[in-house]
């Protein structure tokens, strides 16, 4: 990622055209504060392959039945699988594609979906400091987050509780969970989401911003999830 290389005038348009991270977090506090929606969806190398493989490509063998289960994508049918990486490409506000793909092909999902005049740096859920987290949620006061792992929700509950911040925790594993846990999400009086739903189900994140009776901040932290979890306050 961060060896230099020569970039052709497409490389570059799309650096020009990308929202750093520290920008991104601004854009972030400033929806949270306003209760406005706003929606990010992050797509790197797994979703270009995933992408390839609805359309008659195959997977690597690192990406065999552990790594579908583990990303709750066992006994998807590839046409579903495909309607939803576009729907969750599409609909949300900010779509965030790995910078890697700028100069690294097996990282580009830039041209797998309509192209957009602005985008988000991907890294931005590993890049914002501690600080910024802790104040994201000071300033949301009420937290949902959909993942996988209840003791990693527990972690997060139990650290934000310190700072006075309540965490609504949606588990989800599996792709057929997405519509309910969708609706649950709408219900959730929460401005601020952090969801880590597997490559299937990220579009949850766009409906769930704009349903129920506010507008809510929805973040796609995928892996890094546990980064969120408020370390500091342990």
């Amino acid at each position: 990622m961060f060896e230099p290389s020569a970039l052709d005038q497409i490389g570059i348009n799309r650096c020009l055209n990308t929202v750093g991270a520290n920008a991104f977090y601004l854009m972030v506090g400033s929806a949270i504060v306003k209760h406005e929606e706003l929606s990010v969806v992050r797509m790197a190398d797994g979703e270009r392959l995933l992408f390839n493989y609805c359309l008659g490509g195959t997977l690597p063998p690192s990406m065999g039945t552990d790594w579908m289960q583990r990303y709750g994508l066992v006994g998807i049918a590839k046409e579903y699988l495909l309607d939803k990486l576009v729907q969750a490409a599409t609909t949300c506000t900010y779509f965030a594609p790995s910078v890697s793909g700028i100069h690294l092909r097996n990282y580009d999902v830039y041209d797998m979906f309509p192209r957009r005049d602005r985008y988000i740096d991907n890294f931005f859920n590993y890049a914002w400091a501690e600080d910024y987290k802790i104040q994201l949620f000071k300033t949301a006061k009420r937290v949902l987050f959909i993942h996988a792992n209840p003791r990693t929700a527990k972690a997060m509950t139990e650290r934000a509780a310190k700072i006075g911040v309540e965490v609504v925790y949606l588990q989800m594993s599996k792709w057929e969970q997405a519509e309910e846990i969708c609706e649950k999400g709408k219900l959730v009086d929460a401005p601020l989401v952090l969801h880590s739903t597997g490559p299937a189900s990220k579009w949850i994140g766009a409906e769930i911003a704009r349903g129920g009776n506010i507008r809510k901040v929805s973040l796609d932290v995928g892996s890094a999830a546990d980064r969120w979890t408020l370390l500091s306050l342990a």
